[in-house]
């Protein structure tokens, strides 16, 4: 009988955790890293293997690994690229802890941060002046929207020859589905897969890629710190990636329609969406995705806590309140009880966040039925304005 070969049009997934040798040369070789092939799933695996070389490539970075959650990646290229008494530039408003991780964890190893405001060049500039070692700026920011210049940012981190500050881009509000920091200049950039990449809901992973300047001792941090990720998360990912551009295609275009529809509702202080021309960043929004601003926006309620606390009771039954974002299902969160808990009230003032802040993730529901769950939701409330 003729035999074929064949080969499964779905990566199956490999849940082991160790792999036999058939030599002392070869064990040496993959933990030397001198031939391919794996070990120990901390160390690597295939369905990671294979699903960072689909992120690199879609990334357009010359390197690439996937870690146990965003937070791991992040976490990563500061343990590989950072020392004592280096400073870091936090491009606000970041995601809360991001800002946490720097300013507990990493100040207690000595590290010192810098705040700028993301889309301020002159503050970038006098940040570049103090020699900082990394800036870490989000593609948008979280929650406000706004669109850092990164091309502008990039050049500026790169000018002095003698030392040159490392670009870090978070990713993960954009995807490379609408925008790839590395095109515009980016050392680094990371993604938390755990949202709009997989899209389900289901898994915790990160990416980190970056360039061969940089990528020196990542993946034995990642190792040494046991940030690897899981195989069925990794899987799971894969499956969600066939779906991606498609998906935010569709998120983009119901969260364009929903901020045109509600800019100017009578209940809303201020919406926040890149997409709409009247947004202070919507030309950077514009040169660095084209004609998608993905589908994250935020309302901030006249009214403060109590507003947001009747806004969220009114449409849960359609919007869930769920701390996240980047599901197939419409969702919303309320930053300062949530991501930005750990600012102050004074920080989250500043960062233009308040009781009143709502943000939403939109999924693929139809799009009148979202429509129409937000304006019955709004024009339902009845606390005071």
């Amino acid at each position: 009988m003729k035999q074929f070969s064949q080969r499964p049009i779905s990566p199956p997934i490999q849940l082991s955790g160790v792999w036999e040798m058939d030599s002392v040369e070869q064990a040496d070789g993959i933990l030397g890293g001198t031939s391919e092939g794996f070990v120990y799933r901390r160390d690597g695996h295939p369905n990671a293997h294979d699903l960072a070389a689909q992120l690199v490539s879609l990334h357009q970075t010359e390197h690439g690994i996937v870690t146990a959650q965003g937070m791991s990646a992040l976490a990563a290229a500061c343990l590989s690229l950072l020392n004592p008494k280096d400073t870091v530039v936090l491009a606000q408003p970041l995601y809360g802890k991001t800002s946490y991780l720097v300013k507990e964890e990493l100040h207690r190893w000595g590290i010192q941060w810098i705040d700028v405001d993301a889309t301020n060049l002159v503050e970038w500039d006098k940040a570049f002046a103090q020699n900082p070692r990394l800036a870490i700026v989000e593609t948008i920011t979280n929650p406000r929207m706004s669109v850092p210049d990164l091309q502008s940012i990039c050049d500026r981190a790169h000018a002095s020859p003698s030392a040159p500050c490392l670009v870090l881009v978070d990713n993960t509000f954009a995807t490379p589905a609408i925008c790839q920091p590395a095109r515009f200049g980016a050392d680094l950039v990371m993604e938390s897969l755990s949202k709009f990449a997989c899209g389900h809901g289901d898994v915790m992973l990160g990416f980190l890629g970056g360039s061969s300047q940089v990528w020196g001792r990542i993946r034995g941090v990642i190792s040494a710190f046991g940030l690897a990720s899981s195989p069925l998360d990794c899987w799971l990912t894969q499956r969600g990636l066939e779906t991606l551009e498609v998906r935010m295609e569709k998120a983009s275009s119901t969260a364009m329609e929903i901020a045109a529809r509600f800019a100017n509702h009578p209940r809303i202080r201020i919406l926040d969406y890149p997409g709409l021309s009247s947004h202070p960043n919507h030309l950077v929004a514009r040169n660095q995705f084209g004609n998608r601003f993905g589908n994250m926006l935020s309302i901030h309620i006249h009214g403060g806590v109590a507003a947001a606390n009747e806004f969220i009771s009114n449409i849960r039954e359609t919007i869930p309140f769920c701390p996240s974002l980047g599901d197939t299902r419409t969702t919303l969160s309320h930053p300062a009880s949530t991501s930005h808990r750990s600012c102050s009230p004074e920080q989250q003032e500043k960062l233009g966040i308040d009781g009143g802040s709502i943000r939403l993730s939109v999924g693929l529901e139809n799009t009148s039925l979202l429509i129409n769950s937000l304006q019955t939701g709004l024009d339902n409330m009845t606390s005071a304005m």
